[in-house]
């Protein structure tokens, strides 16, 4: 049959079922019909239509023109795609989206190109806000600083006369003026932070002197964390508010909160029950970082409590996320082999040997979905070994566990995601914040030997693993179109490196785009409602100007998002300006010189 006309005879059986339900218009009772250029379905066998007609919050029907034509009425709202596409509402599959909301309010260095750009930028930031107690913010890359990272008296010499906290592009590194460090009592003496006999944050000091420099490493930015001020509720709900009406500019019609607990996801509900969510929100409790390595049964009590109460089309939970490792800049990733700076140790894993498995059995035997961050490939081993642990003592179940970022995997382990059914959660422009020449701190610290196993997306896919997309915003963009671009070329937005960093890792484009739709839906237990175009599902939809199957992978970044349609509301329409345009305009900083890391422009300044 024609791709066109594939939904021709799916439409009845549709309107059988919408009879049945709250779907029951006549065919002349469409509240929005979509025509005008390519309704990409994102159905796994590359199903197409020519318009597509919707009906209160689902989808009716896609067919030809004509056929979808027969249901226009008189307060039927019409959109025509103008040659461009349609195709299913952009899921993120990992954000920090409360962080990310904060973060657009406050002073950010992650397009600063030099040590003396950033602070060029935090002495006018502080100039142009002298009412504000604190300066907070961040966004910084590793790569700004290439003798190392940035020290108080950087800050110290544009703003001494209020505590200055800056967090990392990351979240794993918090930079203090001496200010701050002085209100949080952090001095030459103060011990690091050791649970259950290990070191889990750091002090960075001078090693002359044994001062502080300003750095706090994972759990020692919670030395600090007392004394910041903190958000009202209200202001916190109008900074999440702005953060999704943002988020909605760019497509994206739902996201997965990377780390929360039982106070972020009521915020949610909040603006729910206020009818101001404009985001379908899939919640992680992520409680666990910085706690003893166990859980207690108010931990188990919380995670039972959040997947009773959140549970609905706006706002679920279920998901309990851990942190396996850190990250390779702060040789906090935990690899197999040692890395190849000083002083050469493997990181570590975050839970003792045991305690890791001991708990997945137990969300396991309570039915909760896991996901869990691990960068490095010592860490990537751990939990797929835990991950099959737990299996084994529980027996099959459709559990769509995941690992979080991966960013170098062992060869002989990246088969286990496909056999195992683990889904990799990858993130296609984390790459970028790498210099793909060797001169950042990343690939300075794995290794030209390690490079060929950094984010392998075309080996894990091939080995049958289900791979979804996100942003892990606000570390970059939560741009989809940026990470569907990356994923296809392995180049920065430059066009750098000519012809990809290692290229045969690149994902075709139905692969980057069911990354985000068809597969995020499913690694949500939402394929049911979301994910594709097709009769009775939500109409969530994502219309762009331009037909991403034309042109080059260059034109992806071009592309104009037309209009965001979530539960068959128009909830955002794009200007006459291009995207391109739009991102120039929303850039907090000047340009990038060519080569830099792509991601100076889009790791904090814009949404």
């Amino acid at each position: 049959m024609k791709r066109s006309t594939f939904f021709a005879g799916l439409s009845a059986a549709g309107l059988a079922a919408c009879s049945r339900g709250r779907l029951a218009p006549d065919r002349d009772r469409a509240t929005l019909v979509i025509r005008g250029g390519s309704i990409y379905t994102a159905r796994a066998d590359g199903a197409t239509a020519e318009a597509m007609a919707v009906a209160g919050d689902r989808i009716l029907a896609a067919g030809s023109r004509a056929t979808i034509d027969g249901y226009i009425g008189p307060a039927t709202r019409t959109i025509d795609l103008g040659g461009g596409m349609a195709l299913p509402g952009f899921i993120d599959t990992h954000t920090h989206f409360v962080w990310g909301s904060i973060a657009r309010t406050q002073v950010q260095l992650g397009d600063a190109t030099s040590p003396q750009d950033a602070q060029q930028r935090l002495a006018q930031y502080a100039r142009t806000h002298p009412r504000e107690r604190w300066v907070l913010g961040g966004g910084w890359v590793y790569s700004t600083f290439p003798a190392g990272l940035p020290t108080r008296a950087l800050i110290d010499a544009v703003i001494s006369d209020r505590p200055a906290v800056l967090d990392s592009f990351d979240g794993h590194l918090k930079w203090l003026n001496s200010k701050a460090l002085a209100i949080a009592g952090i001095t030459r003496t103060t011990p690091d932070i050791v649970k259950n006999g290990k070191v889990v944050g750091t002090i960075v000091r001078d090693p002359a002197t044994g001062e502080p420099t300003g750095i706090l490493r994972d759990v020692a930015q919670n030395l600090i964390l007392p004394f910041e001020p903190t958000p009202t509720r209200e202001q916190l709900l109008s900074m999440l508010h702005d953060g999704m009406v943002a988020a909605n500019a760019y497509g994206v019609t739902s996201v997965v909160n990377a780390s929360g607990d039982l106070n972020e996801m009521d915020l949610y509900d909040t603006l729910r029950l206020r009818r101001k969510l404009s985001l379908r929100t899939t919640n992680a409790y992520s409680d666990l970082n910085g706690k003893p390595h166990t859980l207690t049964p108010a931990e188990l009590d919380d995670f039972e409590e959040a997947r009773r109460r959140y549970r609905d089309d706006w706002v679920r939970a279920g998901i309990v996320k851990f942190f396996m490792d850190g990250v390779v800049e702060g040789h906090t990733a935990s690899l197999l082999d040692p890395y190849s700076t000083p002083p050469r140790d493997r990181g570590e894993v975050d839970y003792p040997s045991g305690r890791y498995d001991q708990m997945l059995v137990e969300l396991d035997r309570r039915g909760f979905a896991v996901m869990t961050h691990a960068i490095g490939d010592g860490a990537v081993r751990e939990a797929l070994n835990g991950y099959e642990a737990a299996m084994r003592a529980n027996g099959p179940r459709d559990r769509r566990w995941r690992i979080e970022h991966i960013e170098v995997c062992d060869p002989a382990d990246v088969p286990r995601f496909g056999r195992l059914g683990i889904i990799a959660s990858m993130q296609p422009y984390h790459w970028c914040c790498h210099d793909y020449r060797g001169d950042d701190a990343w690939a300075r610290n794995v290794g030209r030997r390690r490079w060929p196993e950094g984010f392998q997306w075309r080996n894990i896919a091939r080995g049958g693993a289900t791979m979804i997309h996100g942003s892990d915003w606000p570390v970059v963009t939560i741009d989809p179109l940026v990470g569907i671009y990356s994923a296809m070329t392995r180049q920065d937005l430059d066009g750098k490196p000519a012809g990809g960093w290692f290229p045969d890792q690149r994902l075709t484009l139905a692969e980057a785009i069911a990354g985000y739709t068809r597969n995020a839906a499913y690694a949500i237990f939402s394929e049911d409602r979301l994910g594709t175009l097709e009769p009775g599902k939500k109409a969530d939809i994502t219309v762009l100007g331009h037909d991403l199957r034309r042109g080059s992978p260059r034109d992806v970044l071009a592309a104009q998002i037309k209009a965001t349609i979530v539960d068959g509301k128009v909830i955002y329409e794009g200007g006459a300006a291009s995207r391109a345009e739009t991102l120039q305009l929303q850039m907090a900083g000047g340009t990038v010189p060519a080569g830099s890391c792509a991601c100076r422009r889009f790791a904090r300044p814009v949404v």
